[in-house]
């Protein structure tokens, strides 16, 4: 299938995405945001799971994460479509919940699922916080062996620094209108990003919507490619990445 738009280090199809797939030579990692079918929305139709894993597995390079998106009860489906290669889930907290109208009958809902799958341990770049209450800790280390001759180390740790948690906080990006209406953070993306690439690799995007993960490839030093079935989205994202298709 010919591309709707290519250059470089970005490249576009319109066209379902079991289409495309087979066409593409393998990536580094898959980023997306599939639909859920929580609405009624012609878009928000989940992609066959079966054919979806069966093109991703071709496509995917030794050590690529797959990383999607999610919210129950479709984060349960997603998972058991493919528990070998399931490993596990981060939380994207909102600071803003939803569901004010059945407040008194459930709890309001602040959080999204971010499902993590791979067959061999791929990139993974913790993103670390700094500031925190420093941490200071020493532990004695044997080396218990005729090479070492029972020798004792003393390591010690002292940081104000944080490793990853798997509750992470982003908000919404503030913007007067919404480029889709599943659009996610440019943040959040920028975040699953650098965490599971290096800087040059290629990263897939099978339901690009308004090519917020191109946004965040574009910020990070990462090539994209992106895939949509609607032309209107095809031509937001490209407007939204500077392109002129």
């Amino acid at each position: 299938m010919k591309p709707y738009y290519k250059q470089k280090d970005i490249i576009i199809y319109c066209g379902d995405s079991l289409q495309v797939m087979p066409e593409l030579e393998k990536v580094d990692m898959v980023l997306t945001d599939v639909p859920y079918e929580k609405t009624k929305s012609e878009w928000d139709v989940i992609i066959p799971m079966e054919q979806m894993w069966e093109q991703i597995r071709r496509i995917k390079k030794e050590k690529c994460a797959i990383v999607m998106t999610a919210a129950q009860p479709f984060t349960s489906l997603l998972i058991c479509s493919n528990l070998g290669m399931f490993k596990y889930t981060w939380v994207w907290e909102k600071p803003h919940a939803k569901g004010h109208l059945n407040a008194k009958k459930r709890p309001m809902v602040a959080h999204e699922d971010v499902c993590v799958f791979y067959d061999i341990q791929p990139v993974y770049n913790p993103q670390m916080t700094h500031g925190h209450e420093r941490k200071t800790a020493t532990r004695r280390k044997e080396c218990n062996s005729e090479v070492y001759n029972n020798n004792t180390k003393t390591v010690s740790y002292d940081s104000t620094s944080r490793y990853p948690r798997s509750v992470q906080v982003f908000k919404q990006d503030t913007q007067k209108t919404s480029l889709h209406p599943n659009q996610k953070p440019v943040a959040l993306m920028e975040y699953l990003v650098r965490t599971y690439t290096n800087e040059g690799d290629t990263v897939l995007d099978i339901a690009m919507g308004s090519a917020t993960v191109g946004v965040a490839c574009q910020n990070t030093g990462r090539k994209f490619i992106g895939i949509d079935s609607k032309a209107k989205y095809c031509d937001i994202s490209c407007r939204r990445l500077g392109l002129n298709n």
